[in-house]
């Protein structure tokens, strides 16, 4: 099952690559493992280093931008959870509530009026997003396809057969999908870190991405890109697209 789901020619290959490392005496991290690591690590650095980032005398604006920034990471860590178990379904709507919370803060932080935060929606502050990170607009519409039930999202989860239709709730494929996903958003979540704190924001930048310039030497790029490679699956490639 988990060989067809990958299209991959060993079922062994599978296991060893992409499900638990503690299936085999070899002590090394599948790279699904290593993803997941990564992940976790940047969340937690991301929790010390967005509390460093704080500001004193926060305007009303600020205020709301910072708190729900620094309740993003969780939400970030929650999916990567889920992802580890294999779900799809439940983790991208996840990730576009952490887009939004990103989108909402990056408009929020320089509005100086109270009523214009309390009257700020998430959604229209994506175009904005757009000057951060130029890919937010493809990664939204991503994520919303399969965020709001209907027909399109039956072929996410049904494998039908002459014989008979089943039903898919966990797979190895989703995984990779959905922690390639996390790396998305982890990404932008930094580059919305470094528009609102520039130079402020080198250490936390550096902690996660290993580099300070945007570039494909960044982690979140490399490792996607690691697991496009890999798997040499079309949607991976798709998720790839999103970090050019």
């Amino acid at each position: 099952m988990v060989s067809y789901q990958l299209r991959l020619t060993s079922i062994d290959y599978a296991l060893k690559r992409y499900v638990a490392s503690d299936q085999y005496e070899s002590e090394d991290l599948s790279l699904g493992d290593a993803v997941s690591d990564y992940l976790r690590d940047s969340v937690a650095v991301l929790m010390k280093e967005l509390r460093n980032l704080q500001t004193k005398h926060p305007t009303f604006g600020v205020f709301g931008a910072e708190i729900t920034l620094f309740r993003l990471p969780h939400a970030l860590d929650t999916a990567r959870m889920l992802s580890n178990r294999g779900l799809l379904l439940e983790v991208l709507p996840i990730l576009r509530l952490c887009l939004e919370m990103m989108a909402w803060s990056n408009s929020a932080f320089y509005l100086q009026k109270e009523e214009d935060v309390i009257a700020l929606k998430a959604q229209s502050c994506i175009s904005e997003l757009k000057k951060v990170h130029r890919n937010v607009g493809k990664i939204y519409g991503y994520l919303s396809t399969f965020s709001h039930w209907g027909h399109v999202i039956h072929g996410q989860f049904l494998d039908i057969t002459p014989e008979n239709v089943g039903v898919l709730t966990a797979s190895v494929r989703y995984r990779a999908r959905t922690l390639a996903l996390c790396l998305v958003i982890l990404d932008v979540l930094i580059e919305v870190v470094r528009n609102l704190y520039a130079e402020k924001s080198d250490i936390l930048i550096a902690a996660v991405q290993g580099i300070l310039d945007r570039n494909s030497d960044r982690r979140t790029h490399q490792m996607l890109s690691s697991v496009a490679e890999l798997t040499r699956l079309n949607e991976l490639f798709e998720i790839q697209t999103f970090l050019d």
